[in-house]
């Protein structure tokens, strides 16, 4: 165990020594390996997201099939005519950018920390620097766009990448996002629903899935007093090849912390026997047998955008909840971590600047749904 004051002057942070700069650091696999962990240990998509640790800047994952049409035919229709022969490819390709920031370490700030040692020091610095950038990070991967639908700033990491809800939004036929093998996501706005008396005026749309506009759960004005879970509908709308093979087991619905909290309220009014042992911590948040995953940083405050959806950050009162599967979603990070410090003498401080360059992607729109324009209660 080495004093504080050996570590100081062996990093260069002793008061007493004048250094300009200090070279570059660049980290092990290893610990770049750990401060990707951390990052993603501070996100509450850590266990839900794929996360791809790329030794490259470019990284292709690929989706081959045969597409659409029929495999059988009855015997008699069965000839050469109809082979299949043609391969559908999609290619997704993960292509890194790289993003940079700094925080200032004060001398006086380590010297009152009693004998810590290198490991501990770096250790330490990972954990704090990951916190922040795991929240970043998350607004970023939902809420990026490179079209000026929110007309980020070029200062954002928003503005850097097509963020997921971008590309779920944007994969349908003849979009920049569609899977050509597999097929689009399925987009359901809560806003609309289907005509009759329960259905306000202006809001009514044939093609609604939703009786009722509005909340997770909404209840019908008139008797029999029927409840709507939205939850419900989007499980409808998931395509049945993913629910096989207990499918459902590996799906989650993502959503804000409020839109939750709106479907346990839903709960408690029914008094069932599930909302029982939610409130008691007896049971995780779930509706059916896929689990509520709660993403506080997904906005709640969306309106409508250019391209006639509800993705414009702070320009409404909606949010979003997604239902897909566990790996569906991609971060790719590249292993070249690196970190820099440049000795600021005269305030007695160390600056530290450290950048990684990442993207993200989907493997397989078709395997998502997103309810947009969905209310809820502050």
């Amino acid at each position: 165990m080495k004093s504080t004051k050996s570590i100081l002057r062996k990093m260069g942070l002793n008061k007493s020594y004048n250094l300009v700069s200090m070279p570059s650091v660049g980290l092990t696999e290893e610990e770049a390996d750990r401060f990707i962990t951390y990052i993603f240990d501070q996100s509450v998509l850590k266990k839900f997201a794929r996360i791809v640790r790329m030794n490259r800047p470019q990284q292709n994952i690929r989706a081959m099939g045969f597409g659409s049409g029929q495999f059988l035919y009855p015997e008699g229709q069965f000839s050469s005519s109809v082979y299949k022969k043609q391969w559908a490819e999609n290619k997704i390709q993960l292509s890194v950018k790289k993003a940079r920031g700094a925080i200032v370490v004060y001398d006086d700030d380590i010297e009152d920390i009693p004998f810590v040692n290198e490991d501990q020091w770096t250790d330490q610095l990972m954990r704090i620097v990951a916190e922040k950038i795991a929240h970043e990070l998350e607004h970023a991967y939902w809420m990026g766009d490179t079209q000026s639908l929110n007309g980020w700033a070029a200062t954002k990491i928003e503005s850097m990448w097509d963020g997921w809800r971008y590309r779920i939004a944007h994969s349908q036929s003849g979009q920049t996002y569609e899977n050509a093998v597999s097929g689009s996501a399925t987009i359901l706005k809560a806003c609309q629903c289907i005509s009759g008396q329960d259905c306000p005026s202006g809001q009514d749309y044939p093609d609604s899935w939703f009786r009722y506009p509005g909340k997770i759960a909404e209840r019908a004005l008139t008797a029999p007093y029927d409840w709507e879970f939205k939850y419900h509908k989007a499980l409808k709308a998931m395509p049945s090849k993913y629910k096989a093979m207990n499918g459902l087991a590996n799906m989650k619905f993502i959503n804000s912390d409020l839109v939750t909290q709106d479907y346990l309220e839903a709960l408690s009014n029914r008094g069932t026997m599930l909302g029982d042992a939610v409130f008691k911590g007896d049971a995780a948040p779930a509706y059916g047998k896929v689990e509520i995953m709660d993403a506080p940083l997904m906005p709640t405050d969306l309106g409508l955008d250019t391209d006639g959806g509800y993705a414009k950050e702070g320009t409404g009162d909606y949010t979003d909840v997604l239902l897909t599967l566990k790996n569906n979603l991609i971060i790719g990070i590249l292993r070249d971590i690196k970190i820099e410090t440049e000795r600021d003498a005269a305030n007695e401080c160390t600056n530290i600047f450290y950048s990684l360059r990442t993207d993200l992607a989907i493997e397989n729109v078709n395997a998502c749904v997103l309810i947009e324009c969905l209310e809820h209660e502050c």
